[in-house]
C-alpha cells in the first residue's frame, strides 16, 4: 500500500513531494487546539504511527520525531517542510 503522506516521484530530488493528504493533515494539526489528540486518534488506527506516538509520549518533541523519521528515510526535513508549507 502506498504511503498516504507523500508522493514519491522519479525526480532526482531526494525529498518527495507531500501528498494532498499530508498537506491537509499538517493544516489540521497546526490549526487544532489539541493536535496531540488528533495524532493519537490517527496512531490508534494506523499501526505504522504507533512508534511515533510512543516517542512523543516518551518526551521527544514533535520536531525531534519529525527530523528523526525524515532522516531515517533519507529525506531532508527542512526541504520536506518547505514543500509541505507551500
Amino acid at each position: 500500500m502506498p504511503n498516504p503522506f507523500y508522493n514519491q516521484n522519479k525526480q532526482s530530488s531526494s525529498t518527495p513531494e507531500p501528498s494532498q493528504n499530508m498537506k491537509d493533515l499538517y493544516k489540521m494539526l497546526t490549526q487544532s487546539k489539541n493536535p496531540m489528540q488528533i495524532f493519537t486518534n490517527i496512531a490508534n488506527n494506523n499501526p505504522q504511527m504507533k512508534p511515533i506516538l510512543e516517542l512523543l509520549q516518551n518526551g521527544y518533541s514533535p520536531e525531534q520525531v519529525f527530523n528523526m523519521v525524515c532522516e531515517s528515510r533519507g529525506i531532508n526535513p527542512q526541504d520536506f517542510m518547505s514543500k509541505l508549507k507551500s
